[in-house]
C-alpha cells in the first residue's frame, strides 16, 4: 500500500489523533473545518483536492455519508471511506446509533459542543431562541452528549445548550473502540486493493 493520508472531518480531530498516534504513526493527518457539512458541494470539492494533490498516497476518508457523491470518492484509486453513515455512527457503532436514531437522539460531539453558537446560530440561523426550540422539540426527544473522554465533560456549556433548547442534555461515555475498527477495516480494504464498501 503507498504512504497512507488520512483525511478526516474536524469533528473527530482529538479522537484520531489520539488512535492514529498509537496505530498508524507514519500516517499523514489532513482535517478539514466541520462546518463545512452546512455546504455539501464545498466539502466535495475540498476532499477532492486534497486526494488530487497525493496522487503518490493512499486516502483513507475519515467521514459518513455527508454529501450525496462521497461513496463515488471513496471508489476512487488507492482510497477508501471508513462505514458509517455520520460520525456518531463511527462512535456508537450500528446498534446503539440505531438505537439513538430510533428515540430521536440527537447527539453532540465535542468539537460541536464548543461551537455550538456557531452551528445553531450562524450556520442554522437560530438567532431566535423560541424558533430554536420549537425546530428542536419537533424533531427531537432528547438531547446526548458523547464524553469521548479526551476532554473534561464541559458541563457549562451542556447546562447552557440545556437552558437554550429547553430539554435536558445526557451524557454518555463511549469509547474508540468502533472508530478504531472501523478505520482498522478501512485501511485493510485498502492494503487489498478492495474500496467496494458493500
Amino acid at each position: 500500500m503507498k504512504p497512507l493520508t488520512v483525511i478526516c472531518c474536524s469533528v473527530l480531530r482529538r479522537e484520531i489523533e489520539e488512535l492514529l498516534a498509537k496505530d498508524y504513526p507514519e500516517a499523514e493527518l489532513v482535517f478539514l473545518d466541520s462546518m463545512l457539512h452546512m455546504h455539501p458541494e464545498k466539502m466535495r470539492e475540498a476532499i477532492d483536492k486534497e486526494i488530487a494533490d497525493r496522487p503518490d498516497r493512499s486516502c483513507l476518508l475519515v467521514y459518513g455519508d455527508c454529501h450525496a457523491h462521497m461513496r463515488e470518492t471513496a471508489e476512487g484509486p488507492h482510497c477508501a471511506k471508513v462505514n458509517g453513515v455520520n460520525c456518531g455512527h463511527l462512535l456508537l457503532g450500528t446498534e446503539e446509533y440505531r438505537t439513538c436514531r430510533n428515540s430521536k437522539t440527537f447527539l453532540f460531539l465535542p468539537e460541536w459542543t464548543e461551537r455550538w453558537h456557531e452551528v445553531f446560530e450562524k450556520e442554522l440561523g437560530f438567532t431566535d431562541r423560541d424558533l430554536a426550540r420549537e425546530f428542536m422539540k419537533e424533531n427531537q426527544r432528547k438531547l446526548l452528549y458523547l464524553d469521548t473522554g479526551l476532554i473534561p465533560v464541559p458541563q457549562d456549556t451542556l447546562n447552557n445548550i440545556a437552558e437554550f433548547f429547553d430539554m435536558p442534555i445526557g451524557v454518555l461515555p463511549v469509547t474508540l473502540g468502533q472508530l478504531r475498527q472501523a478505520v482498522k477495516d478501512a485501511i485493510n480494504r485498502m492494503a487489498q486493493g478492495d474500496t467496494d464498501e458493500s
